[in-house]
């Protein structure tokens, strides 16, 4: 089970002025930061990930036109999971004034990460070693030693959670839209779900063929 809980708020204002657009999306993430500080979510807690103001297109009259400004503001909250944080973020959710798109998910600690993965390539060789005695027993061959083991994802070695088998636990939520459909509370699962690692191996054997004396 993993033991990080991630939340990723984004915080969207719209204006015809580029210092009103800034402005207005700065102000409006610090009432999202005050929120979850109002439920004691540690600030330490709280990370500002990227922020961004661009300009708006529209097509008017078969012409492409500037018509202001949107500025977009991620902000990421990770922290140890445990039903008192989940608690903590769900009251921080139901604030009447927070309307915010958010999405929720978790993720190992490094420390599981490295036991997952340690484990999972000993039950991979396990696995071809047992696959290679199988194919021993009904083969004319007999296996004399291990030439080489390689392991298969070592050129993911720049990305080592690609190796990382998990399930988002809801897509994008719109606070605002929840409210809208008369329910009190936002329908989010905060429980984690499973998280596994897979690994390949393959093993080269020295083999020597069994002669047939008879």
């Amino acid at each position: 089970m993993p033991e990080i809980i991630v939340v990723s708020v984004n915080v969207r204002s719209e204006s015809r002025d580029y210092s009103d657009c800034q402005d207005k999306v700065l102000s409006k993430t610090e009432k999202v930061k005050s929120a979850f500080l109002k439920q004691n979510i540690s600030k330490d807690y709280i990370k500002l990930n990227e922020i961004s103001i661009n300009e708006r297109k529209e097509l008017i009259n078969g012409r492409t036109v500037n018509s202001g400004f949107m500025g977009n503001i991620n902000l990421l909250i990770e922290a140890p999971y445990s039903s008192d944080i989940a608690n903590k973020l769900l009251s921080a959710f139901k604030d009447d004034s927070l309307f915010v798109n958010y999405n929720i998910s978790f993720k190992l600690s490094e420390v599981q990460k490295s036991q997952l993965r340690k484990q999972a390539i000993s039950m991979a060789i396990e696995d071809a070693k047992e696959k290679a005695s199988l194919i021993e027993k009904s083969s004319d061959i007999k296996l004399l030693k291990i030439n080489s083991i390689t392991y298969l994802d070592d050129d993911l070695s720049f990305s080592r959670d690609r190796d990382i088998i998990k399930e988002q636990v809801l897509p994008s939520q719109d606070v605002f839209y929840i409210r809208g459909n008369n329910q009190n509370t936002p329908s989010i699962d905060f429980n984690p779900k499973e998280i596994g690692v897979i690994k390949s191996v393959r093993i080269e054997w020295t083999i020597n063929e069994i002669q047939d004396t008879k």
